[in-house]
């Protein structure tokens, strides 16, 4: 029955998240919490359909609850019928908007500056690019499948669904075209399978990091540089577990030279070079329970040697330095620590914000 259920969420999860036939893909349901300027958090409990609950991170109060929407850039960028809106979290005020005759709102660039809205013309996709003003740039990208991934300067990523998988494929916005060849690894295929698990982009806007989970518990990171337009894939370890696999989170190193995954399920922390795309090293750790399934979140300290993450009712606080890990019971939906790295903020599934302090671990240990 597991075997089936699995190979029926693959089926559904293969169907574009904008198509009204679509599985509720983990990038858009899974609870979440993305750090704003300013020391906010941004935790999305429901996923990116729910509301937005911003956290100060200096004092663990929640500021204010925002509609759904998309957030890139430190803005968040929502449709209301046919009004576009461009909201500043830390404010709540909307500083932009402008009035749409078609679409719907799938993305935004990775400023934020400019929303990304999809419909369909004489069978044929079209993505429009809509900034605050002017006019809105239609893209005709032909028949077929096809799914927004990335918006930075004159290149519009797109996700080209087909049979067994899909592929990376970029739109020339200046040239008013969809260039030839797909996106790939120069030593892999263009073609990519698995679920789209979890995703995380760079502050700067230049990198866009998808974990993919494969059905035979193999997971891999699919490292977009936006600025060259170039991919990369790198796999990482463990295998045979889907729900071991599935429970690996993401988190950027302050400087953004280090991407650091860790799974929970599979008792692993993973270091990627960036630069390189390739695994840096990487150390185990022991765990209490046996199974994991669903998603899990994560958050590192401003200072760069702590992770914490969490998965289902546990919370697991990792030194980078010494490889000490502290596991505690406590489930959470979002995680963020505050501005000197002292204190933890856990937000529950219910909105409620706790702390865990001191967040420290044993050096040279490993705490059960």
């Amino acid at each position: 029955m597991k075997r089936l259920a699995l190979i029926a969420l693959l089926a559904a999860l293969a169907v574009p998240s904008t198509s009204p036939a679509a599985g509720c893909s983990p990038l858009d349901c899974a609870a979440s919490g993305v750090a704003l300027p300013g020391g906010l958090l941004a935790a999305r409990l429901a996923g990116v359909n729910g509301r937005v609950r911003v956290v100060d991170l200096r004092s663990g109060a929640q500021r204010r609850v925002l509609p759904p929407g998309v957030l890139a850039g430190g803005t968040l960028v929502r449709e209301d019928q046919a009004d576009l809106q461009w909201i500043d979290p830390a404010s709540g005020r909307v500083v932009a908007h402008r009035t749409i005759q078609e679409g719907l709102l799938v993305g935004a660039s990775q400023d934020g500056r400019r929303a990304v809205l999809q419909w369909s013309a004489a069978r044929k996709a079209v993505f429009g690019i809509a900034g605050r003003g002017g006019a809105v740039h239609e893209a005709i990208v032909g028949r077929g499948n096809w799914g927004f991934d990335a918006l930075s300067g004159q290149s519009l990523y797109l996700l080209h669904y087909l049979k067994r998988g899909y592929e990376v494929r970029r739109f020339d916005l200046a040239a008013n075209r969809l260039v030839a060849q797909p996106l790939k690894d120069p030593n892999g295929s263009s073609l990519i399978w698995g679920v789209a698990w979890a995703r995380l982009a760079s502050p700067g806007g230049r990198y866009l990091f998808t974990l993919y989970v494969g059905p035979d518990g193999g997971s891999m990171i699919h490292e977009l540089d936006l600025r060259s337009g170039t991919a990369r894939c790198i796999s990482l370890p463990g295998d045979g577990d889907f729900d071991a696999a599935s429970s690996y989170a993401l988190a950027l190193s302050p400087d953004g030279r280090t991407l650091w995954a860790v799974s929970p399920g599979y008792g692993r922390v993973v270091g990627v070079d960036v630069a390189a795309a390739r695994v840096r090293g990487a150390f185990r750790f022991p765990l209490s329970v046996d199974r994991f399934g669903g998603t899990s979140v994560a958050a590192i300290a401003p200072g760069g040697r702590r992770i914490a993450v969490a998965a289902g009712d546990r919370l697991w606080l990792v030194d980078l330095r010494s490889h000490g890990v502290r596991e505690v019971r406590q489930a959470a939906g979002a995680l963020g620590f505050d501005p000197d790295g002292s204190r933890l903020w856990v937000v529950g599934a219910h909105g409620r914000v706790s702390t865990l302090a001191p967040v420290t671990t044993s050096a040279g240990t490993r705490v059960r």
